[in-house]
Protein backbone atom coordinates (compact mmCIF):
# COMPACT_ATOMS: atom_id res chain seq x y z
CA UNK A 1 0.00 0.00 0.00
CA UNK A 2 2.88 2.32 0.86
CA UNK A 3 4.59 1.49 -2.42
CA UNK A 4 1.41 2.43 -4.31
CA UNK A 5 1.21 5.78 -2.49
CA UNK A 6 4.85 6.50 -3.25
CA UNK A 7 4.32 5.65 -6.90
CA UNK A 8 1.22 7.88 -7.02
CA UNK A 9 3.00 10.79 -5.39
CA UNK A 10 5.94 10.42 -7.73
CA UNK A 11 3.64 10.31 -10.77
CA UNK A 12 1.71 13.37 -9.58
CA UNK A 13 2.74 16.54 -11.37
CA UNK A 14 2.80 20.00 -9.80
CA UNK A 15 0.02 21.16 -12.14
CA UNK A 16 -2.35 18.51 -10.73
CA UNK A 17 -1.86 19.57 -7.08
CA UNK A 18 -1.80 23.31 -7.73
CA UNK A 19 -5.12 24.96 -6.94
CA UNK A 20 -4.52 27.63 -9.56
CA UNK A 21 -3.93 25.16 -12.41
CA UNK A 22 -6.53 24.01 -14.90
CA UNK A 23 -5.34 20.40 -14.40
CA UNK A 24 -6.06 20.54 -10.63
CA UNK A 25 -7.02 17.11 -9.27
CA UNK A 26 -8.53 17.42 -5.75
CA UNK A 27 -8.15 13.72 -4.91
CA UNK A 28 -4.44 13.70 -5.70
CA UNK A 29 -4.05 17.02 -3.83
CA UNK A 30 -5.43 15.39 -0.68
CA UNK A 31 -2.96 12.48 -0.68
CA UNK A 32 0.07 14.10 -2.27
CA UNK A 33 3.02 15.46 -0.31
CA UNK A 34 3.66 18.11 -2.94
CA UNK A 35 0.43 19.98 -2.24
CA UNK A 36 0.93 23.62 -1.21
CA UNK A 37 -1.70 25.99 0.12
CA UNK A 38 -1.79 29.12 -2.07
CA UNK A 39 -2.71 31.41 0.85
CA UNK A 40 -1.72 30.20 4.32
CA UNK A 41 -3.91 32.75 6.15
CA UNK A 42 -7.00 32.01 4.09
CA UNK A 43 -10.26 31.71 6.12
CA UNK A 44 -11.69 28.23 6.70
CA UNK A 45 -15.37 27.37 6.21
CA UNK A 46 -17.38 24.32 7.21
CA UNK A 47 -18.70 23.44 3.76
CA UNK A 48 -19.45 24.82 0.30
CA UNK A 49 -22.74 26.41 1.30
CA UNK A 50 -20.99 28.16 4.15
CA UNK A 51 -18.40 29.47 1.74
CA UNK A 52 -21.06 30.61 -0.76
CA UNK A 53 -22.95 32.42 1.97
CA UNK A 54 -19.75 34.21 2.98
CA UNK A 55 -19.14 35.27 -0.60
CA UNK A 56 -22.64 36.53 -1.30
CA UNK A 57 -23.23 38.09 2.19
CA UNK A 58 -26.96 37.63 1.97
CA UNK A 59 -28.26 38.66 5.42
CA UNK A 60 -25.37 38.82 7.86
CA UNK A 61 -21.66 38.44 7.63
CA UNK A 62 -20.58 34.79 7.79
CA UNK A 63 -17.65 34.32 10.15
CA UNK A 64 -15.05 31.67 9.27
CA UNK A 65 -14.25 28.72 11.52
CA UNK A 66 -12.03 29.47 14.52
CA UNK A 67 -13.00 33.13 15.01
CA UNK A 68 -14.53 32.77 18.50
CA UNK A 69 -14.01 36.40 19.47
CA UNK A 70 -15.90 37.63 16.42
CA UNK A 71 -18.74 35.19 17.12
CA UNK A 72 -18.97 36.35 20.75
CA UNK A 73 -18.88 40.00 19.75
CA UNK A 74 -21.60 39.50 17.17
CA UNK A 75 -23.79 37.68 19.73
CA UNK A 76 -23.41 40.55 22.22
CA UNK A 77 -24.30 43.11 19.56
CA UNK A 78 -27.32 41.05 18.56
CA UNK A 79 -28.52 40.79 22.18
CA UNK A 80 -28.00 44.51 22.72
CA UNK A 81 -29.92 45.34 19.56
CA UNK A 82 -32.78 43.05 20.63
CA UNK A 83 -33.02 44.72 24.05
CA UNK A 84 -33.05 48.15 22.42
CA UNK A 85 -35.87 47.11 20.07
CA UNK A 86 -37.91 45.70 22.99
CA UNK A 87 -37.41 48.93 24.91
CA UNK A 88 -38.54 51.02 21.95
CA UNK A 89 -41.57 48.77 21.43
CA UNK A 90 -42.54 49.05 25.10
CA UNK A 91 -42.26 52.84 25.00
CA UNK A 92 -44.28 52.96 21.79
CA UNK A 93 -47.07 50.81 23.27
CA UNK A 94 -47.09 52.92 26.42
CA UNK A 95 -47.61 56.09 24.41
CA UNK A 96 -50.17 54.34 22.25
CA UNK A 97 -52.41 53.24 25.13
CA UNK A 98 -51.83 56.26 27.37
CA UNK A 99 -55.12 57.84 26.28
CA UNK A 100 -57.07 54.73 27.38
CA UNK A 101 -55.40 54.46 30.78
CA UNK A 102 -58.03 56.57 32.53
CA UNK A 103 -60.83 54.30 31.25
CA UNK A 104 -59.43 51.14 32.86
CA UNK A 105 -61.00 50.08 36.19
CA UNK A 106 -58.72 50.51 39.16
CA UNK A 107 -57.72 47.32 40.92
CA UNK A 108 -58.07 47.34 44.66
CA UNK A 109 -54.83 46.56 46.41
CA UNK A 110 -55.08 43.67 48.81
CA UNK A 111 -53.91 44.66 52.27
CA UNK A 112 -52.71 42.19 54.83
CA UNK A 113 -55.08 41.93 57.77
CA UNK A 114 -53.99 40.79 61.20
CA UNK A 115 -54.36 41.84 64.83
CA UNK A 116 -51.86 44.70 64.51
CA UNK A 117 -53.47 46.21 61.39
CA UNK A 118 -57.00 45.94 62.83
CA UNK A 119 -55.99 47.80 66.00
CA UNK A 120 -55.30 50.95 63.95
CA UNK A 121 -58.90 51.07 62.63
CA UNK A 122 -60.75 50.37 65.92
CA UNK A 123 -62.86 53.07 67.54
CA UNK A 124 -65.17 53.27 70.58
CA UNK A 125 -64.32 51.40 73.79
CA UNK A 126 -61.64 49.38 72.03
CA UNK A 127 -60.18 52.66 70.77
CA UNK A 128 -59.22 53.47 74.37
CA UNK A 129 -57.25 50.22 74.46
CA UNK A 130 -55.51 51.30 71.27
CA UNK A 131 -54.40 54.49 73.06
CA UNK A 132 -53.09 52.34 75.92
CA UNK A 133 -51.04 50.30 73.45
CA UNK A 134 -49.65 53.38 71.68
CA UNK A 135 -48.86 55.34 74.86
CA UNK A 136 -47.83 52.29 76.95
CA UNK A 137 -50.39 53.06 79.70
CA UNK A 138 -50.98 50.74 82.63
CA UNK A 139 -54.46 49.19 82.94
CA UNK A 140 -56.36 47.36 85.63
CA UNK A 141 -58.23 44.26 84.44
CA UNK A 142 -60.81 42.49 86.59
CA UNK A 143 -61.05 38.76 85.77
CA UNK A 144 -63.74 36.26 86.60
CA UNK A 145 -64.14 32.57 87.35
CA UNK A 146 -67.13 30.26 87.02
CA UNK A 147 -68.83 31.55 90.20
CA UNK A 148 -67.74 35.21 90.39
CA UNK A 149 -64.78 37.58 90.35
CA UNK A 150 -61.42 35.84 90.54
CA UNK A 151 -58.89 38.66 90.82
CA UNK A 152 -57.20 41.71 89.35
CA UNK A 153 -54.40 42.18 86.77
CA UNK A 154 -52.21 45.30 86.66
CA UNK A 155 -50.42 45.20 83.31
CA UNK A 156 -49.42 46.92 80.07
CA UNK A 157 -51.40 45.96 76.97
CA UNK A 158 -49.33 44.96 73.93
CA UNK A 159 -52.06 43.69 71.55
CA UNK A 160 -55.78 42.90 71.54
CA UNK A 161 -58.61 41.95 69.18
CA UNK A 162 -62.35 42.48 68.92
CA UNK A 163 -63.06 39.48 71.22
CA UNK A 164 -61.12 41.31 73.99
CA UNK A 165 -58.34 38.74 73.93
CA UNK A 166 -55.26 40.55 75.25
CA UNK A 167 -51.51 40.08 75.25
CA UNK A 168 -50.03 41.64 78.39
CA UNK A 169 -46.55 42.37 79.72
CA UNK A 170 -45.18 43.23 83.16
CA UNK A 171 -48.25 41.70 84.82
CA UNK A 172 -48.97 41.85 88.56
CA UNK A 173 -51.75 39.35 89.32
CA UNK A 174 -53.69 39.56 92.60
CA UNK A 175 -56.40 37.11 93.64
CA UNK A 176 -57.96 35.58 96.77
CA UNK A 177 -58.38 31.99 97.82
CA UNK A 178 -59.27 29.90 100.84
CA UNK A 179 -56.74 28.48 103.25
CA UNK A 180 -55.19 25.06 102.72
CA UNK A 181 -57.43 23.32 105.25
CA UNK A 182 -60.65 24.79 103.89
CA UNK A 183 -59.74 24.51 100.23
CA UNK A 184 -61.35 21.62 98.35
CA UNK A 185 -59.67 19.90 95.37
CA UNK A 186 -62.14 18.57 92.78
CA UNK A 187 -61.89 14.78 92.25
CA UNK A 188 -61.22 15.24 88.53
CA UNK A 189 -57.87 16.96 89.21
CA UNK A 190 -56.45 13.88 90.93
CA UNK A 191 -53.37 14.01 93.13
CA UNK A 192 -51.43 17.31 92.85
CA UNK A 193 -47.84 17.15 91.63
CA UNK A 194 -44.96 17.38 94.03
CA UNK A 195 -43.70 20.80 94.96
CA UNK A 196 -40.96 21.97 92.63
CA UNK A 197 -41.81 19.59 89.77
CA UNK A 198 -42.99 22.35 87.43
CA UNK A 199 -39.96 24.50 88.26
CA UNK A 200 -37.70 21.83 86.75
CA UNK A 201 -39.44 22.28 83.39
CA UNK A 202 -39.79 26.08 83.30
CA UNK A 203 -39.39 28.95 85.73
CA UNK A 204 -42.52 29.37 87.84
CA UNK A 205 -43.38 32.85 89.21
CA UNK A 206 -43.11 33.09 92.97
CA UNK A 207 -46.46 33.54 94.73
CA UNK A 208 -46.66 35.77 97.80
CA UNK A 209 -49.52 34.87 100.17
CA UNK A 210 -50.93 37.30 102.75
CA UNK A 211 -53.58 36.17 105.30
CA UNK A 212 -56.70 38.35 105.42
CA UNK A 213 -58.51 36.46 108.18
CA UNK A 214 -61.39 34.02 108.25
CA UNK A 215 -59.33 31.49 106.29
CA UNK A 216 -58.91 33.79 103.27
CA UNK A 217 -55.50 34.45 101.73
CA UNK A 218 -54.52 37.16 99.25
CA UNK A 219 -52.08 35.87 96.62
CA UNK A 220 -49.97 37.93 94.26
CA UNK A 221 -47.31 37.16 91.66
CA UNK A 222 -45.38 38.91 88.88
CA UNK A 223 -45.55 37.46 85.36
CA UNK A 224 -43.43 38.91 82.56
CA UNK A 225 -45.86 37.95 79.77
CA UNK A 226 -49.46 36.74 79.82
CA UNK A 227 -52.26 35.95 77.37
CA UNK A 228 -55.82 36.53 78.70
CA UNK A 229 -58.91 35.34 76.87
CA UNK A 230 -61.76 37.80 76.42
CA UNK A 231 -64.32 35.54 78.11
CA UNK A 232 -62.43 35.86 81.41
CA UNK A 233 -62.39 39.67 81.41
CA UNK A 234 -65.05 41.55 83.36
CA UNK A 235 -63.79 45.16 83.44
CA UNK A 236 -60.86 47.14 82.07
CA UNK A 237 -59.84 50.40 83.71
CA UNK A 238 -57.04 52.77 82.66
CA UNK A 239 -54.85 53.44 85.72
CA UNK A 240 -52.39 55.94 84.19
CA UNK A 241 -53.21 58.84 81.89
Amino acid sequence: MSEENNSDSSSTSESEVSACSSNFNPIKALYSTKTKVPVENAPMYENISHFEAAMTKRDVEVIPVGQKELVKKRAEEKQKKKQEEEKQLLEKNKQRFAQYQALLPEKKQWKTKNVLTRMDTIFGPLGVLRECVDQRLRVKIVTRKDTGVRGVLHATVVAFDKQWNMALTDVIEIWKRKGVKKRKIPPCLGTPVEKGTAAKISKVPEIVETPLGNGIWECSRHVSQMMVRGEHIVLVNVVER
